[in-house]
C-alpha cells in the first residue's frame, strides 16, 4: 500500500474511540441528540465544501499549496464524520449496523463488482468496466432483463441537477438521445424562445403566468444539462465556478465602495458596474 497502514489503522480506532465518546453518557450533549435525519443538513452541507476543495484540485501539483493541502484534509474528515456518527448511532439500537459492517460490506460489493480485477473476467476498457458493473448490480438486487423503468434505482433524494444527469444518461443509453450536439443546441435555442415569449406576459404575479414561467425555465436548465451531458461536463461544477467568480467581482465592487466611504446600499447600478467591469479587466490582466 502506498501509505502506513498501520498509522492508518491507528488513526481510525482513535476517531472511532472519539465519536464513541461524544455520543456516550458523559458526552457532548450536542451529538447526543442528533438523529439520522437531523443530520441530513450536515452531510449536504459537507458534501458541498468538499466539492468546493475539489474544484480547486486541478492536478496533483495543486494539493502543494498548503492551504489547500489542508482544507482537503479537513473537508475529507468532516465528510467523514458524517458517515462514523450515523454509523455509531445506529449501532446504539442494531449491535449488527455499525462502521465494521458498512466497510465489510463495501469490500465485498467492490471485489464483486470487479471481476476483471478479483477474478477471471477480461475487459478492453473502461466501457466494459461500466458494462458489467451495471450488470452485476441489476443481478444483485434481482432485476429482471426488462425493468419496469429506465429510472428505476434513480434516487427521489438527490438534488435537481445531479438527478437530472442521471436521468438524461439513463435515457440516452436505452437510445432517447440525438446523434449528435446539433440537436441538444437547437432545442436550447426553442427553450431560450419559449421563455422569452412567456416572460412578455404582462402580469408575472397571475399563477397561470408563473407556473408556465417556471416551466419555461425548467425546460432551459433541463436543455442545458444536456448540452453539459453530451461534452461530459458537470453542470454543477460549473455554476459553482461561475458563482466563485461573481463573489470575486462583487467584493471588489464592495471593496472599492468602502474606499470611497460607500456601499452597496448607498451606491446605484451604474457605479457598481463601473467597478464590477474594472473586476473583470483585474481577472484577464491575472491570466
Amino acid at each position: 500500500m502506498p501509505y502506513n497502514e498501520e498509522a492508518a489503522l491507528q488513526s481510525l480506532k482513535s476517531v472511532l474511540n472519539t465519536v464513541y465518546r461524544l455520543r456516550a453518557p458523559g458526552g457532548c450533549p450536542w451529538d447526543q441528540e442528533q438523529t439520522h435525519q437531523s443530520l441530513r443538513p450536515f452531510l449536504l452541507e459537507e458534501t458541498y465544501e468538499t466539492l468546493e476543495v475539489l474544484d480547486q484540485v486541478n492536478s496533483p501539483e495543486s494539493l502543494n499549496d498548503p492551504h489547500l493541502k489542508k482544507a482537503f484534509v479537513e473537508e475529507w474528515g468532516d465528510l467523514l464524520l458524517q458517515i462514523l456518527l450515523n454509523a455509531e448511532i445506529a449501532s446504539e439500537t442494531h449491535s449488527d449496523i455499525n462502521l465494521a459492517a458498512v466497510a465489510q460490506t463495501l469490500n465485498e460489493k467492490l471485489i464483486r463488482r470487479h471481476p476483471h480485477v478479483f477474478g477471471e473476467v477480461k475487459v478492453s476498457d473502461s466501457n466494459d468496466v461500466v458494462k458489467n458493473w451495471a450488470e452485476i448490480k441489476k443481478a444483485e438486487k434481482g432485476l429482471t432483463d426488462a425493468p419496469k423503468s429506465t429510472f428505476d434505482g434513480i434516487s427521489n433524494g438527490m438534488a435537481p441537477i445531479p438527478r437530472t444527469m442521471k436521468v438524461i444518461s439513463k435515457v440516452t443509453k436505452v437510445g432517447f438521445q440525438w446523434p449528435d450536439l446539433k440537436g441538444p443546441t437547437e432545442k436550447l435555442e426553442e427553450e431560450v424562445s419559449e421563455l422569452k415569449e412567456a416572460l412578455l406576459e404582462k402580469n408575472h404575479q397571475d399563477p397561470k403566468t408563473r407556473e408556465k414561467i417556471e416551466s419555461e425555465i425548467g425546460d432551459v436548465l433541463f436543455s442545458i444539462c444536456n448540452i453539459a451531458h453530451f461534452l461530459k461536463m458537470d453542470p454543477e461544477a460549473a455554476l459553482r465556478s461561475t458563482l466563485r467568480k461573481f463573489e470575486s467581482r462583487f467584493r471588489h465592487v464592495e471593496t472599492r465602495l468602502q474606499e470611497k466611504g460607500s456601499s452597496p446600499e448607498k451606491s446605484n447600478l451604474e457605479e457598481m458596474d463601473h467597478y464590477w467591469d474594472e473586476a473583470k479587466r483585474l481577472e484577464r490582466n491575472q491570466s
